[in-house]
């Protein structure tokens, strides 16, 4: 909630972020231009502090709007041709996502485990 996240001084909202664990350096780049797209957000004492979900009209979060608002986000809501046909083939899932993984780069390579902050010795 916002009340979370700071607090009301004499000029005003004053944000307070408290992080769980220190940010990685790809992620430092990230969290500045949040900082900045926040900053001129004015809180309003009065105002009702609820969540609001935005990816669906009611304002309430469902599985499913989420998943639709991730899937038009990833190439305008379109599949490639062999991801729609990898899901048809008559496999056992495990191997469906391990070409799936394959394919789009998600296996946990030593790059791939780099990149994501993971101490890897002899790359």
């Amino acid at each position: 909630m916002i009340r979370q996240m700071g607090h009301h001084k004499d000029s005003g909202w004053e944000w307070q972020f408290l992080w769980r664990r220190s940010l990685f350096d790809n992620e430092i780049d990230s969290a500045i231009n949040f900082l900045r797209e926040i900053g001129g957000i004015g809180i309003q004492q009065q105002g009702l502090d609820e969540w609001e979900w935005i990816g669906d009209q009611s304002g309430k979060y469902s599985t499913c709007s989420a998943y639709n608002l991730i899937w038009e986000a990833t190439a305008g809501g379109q599949q490639e041709e062999w991801c729609e046909e990898l899901w048809k083939i008559k496999i056992p899932s495990k191997f469906a996502v391990f070409a799936w993984r394959l394919l789009r780069d998600r296996l946990p390579t030593k790059k791939n485990l780099h990149s994501r902050q993971m101490q890897i010795q002899d790359m």
